[in-house]
């Protein structure tokens, strides 16, 4: 049963993968929605999210957050659920949280899960879409999308479908004129991605950390190659792999693990043991081979002040055009990687004034700054 709104302002529908699911945006959809939570511009948040097997369908989270699991990825028959529970929930602004891969590992899945978002502003509700990448600016054969026609034309009319809706919201700012360019939208709004602050003091080791989900185009056969030419010229330096294999691509990492004997596998690491997993690190590297949009794993080396090498990707150079720092290389590249890798963790005043200017961007574009930004952005969606 839906609940009603327990105090005056707007009511947000959050359509988005949530958290124990990981991946597809799960993380960024809690971060904002525990931030927005605390502004009193809005009433009741409810989040629509995926299914978590022996999990309850409908939990009342902390403040005013309640939490809807009502589809399932690669099950386009478990999203016909959603229009009529939001019908009835009747919201002033529905806002889907998305990447062109939200909604499984199938085009088919993907094409009907994005396709909601139109459908709803049919029936009359005000939708306002964060879009973190778009399919015709990733590079599809890196993250292993056929680059053929019929991928292309569909992703063509769904790039073309969301760029109608009441309001769009880009986490990079590039994106706005490239997709004016192309589809003449006028619609469009940077938000940043969000970072949390948190100092955190370094145990003086020698430590590499590659971190996040894990897939083809993360570029983690590229570090693990730098890594074999580190070793034989530093025995003292560690690399740590944190996190799992993508919910896209299962089973990715499991390969790598069985063949590394000189590699740490964490697996996945849960929020409270971030700082500690980054207190060791004395690098974060992304050897990314294509960017899906803006990293939030780059923020996260910028919540904790940690010096950054990261694929020369033209998401990486705005975020330091935005204000964030790293040492750049060309992708794919694992000679100039292992020699920026070498560069950072032997030059002590590089490697700090690259972990502070992070920890100053991260402060700059907290997640408290992003939820004002996004209450601004409904509440102009909601008077449209």
């Amino acid at each position: 049963m839906i609940k009603k709104t327990r105090r005056k302002g707007l009511k947000i529908c959050i359509i988005s993968s949530y958290p124990p699911n990981r991946g597809r945006l799960s993380e960024y959809t809690k971060y904002l929605a525990l931030n927005l939570a605390d502004r009193v511009e809005l009433g009741q948040i409810v989040i629509i999210a995926d299914r978590v097997h022996g999990r309850k369908n409908h939990v009342v989270e902390e403040k005013n957050i309640e939490v809807y699991r009502m589809w399932q990825p690669d099950n386009p028959l478990s999203f016909l659920a959603i229009l009529p529970f939001v019908i009835r929930l009747r919201p002033d602004v529905v806002h889907f949280n998305i990447h062109f891969q939200s909604f499984g590992k199938s085009r088919i899945s993907n094409f009907f899960g994005l396709c909601l978002a139109p459908v709803f502003k049919i029936f009359g509700n005000r939708v306002l879409c964060t879009v973190h990448n778009f399919g015709d600016i990733v590079d599809l054969d890196k993250v292993n999308v056929e680059n053929h026609f019929v991928n292309r034309l569909a992703i063509f009319v769904v790039t073309k479908f969301l760029l109608s809706l009441t309001a769009v919201v880009v986490t990079v700012r590039s994106y706005i004129d490239r997709l004016d360019a192309r589809y003449g939208s006028n619609n469009i709004r940077f938000i940043p991605h969000g970072a949390s602050v948190e100092r955190i003091s370094e145990n003086g080791s020698k430590n590499i950390l590659m971190f996040g989900h894990m897939g083809p185009y993360k570029g983690l056969p590229v570090l693990l190659n730098s890594f074999k030419e580190i070793r034989k010229l530093r025995k003292d330096v560690n690399l740590i792999i944190a996190g799992t294999s993508h919910p896209n691509f299962p089973g990715f990492i499991d390969s790598y693990r069985e063949n590394c004997e000189d590699v740490i596998f964490t697996g996945y690491v849960p929020e409270e043991k971030l700082s500690d997993l980054f207190s060791v690190a004395s690098v974060v590297v992304l050897p990314y081979l294509t960017a899906t949009g803006t990293s939030g794993v780059f923020h996260m080396a910028c919540r904790f002040g940690r010096p950054v090498v990261a694929s020369d990707l033209p998401e990486f150079r705005e975020l330091i055009r935005e204000g964030a720092s790293a040492v750049l290389f060309p992708p794919g590249d694992h000679e100039y990687l292992r020699d920026s890798i070498l560069r950072v963790l032997d030059d002590y005043d590089l490697a700090l004034s690259i972990g502070l200017k992070n920890l100053e961007y991260a402060s700059k574009e907290s997640w408290e700054i992003v939820a004002e930004k996004y209450c601004e952005a409904y509440t102009d969606t909601f008077y449209k």
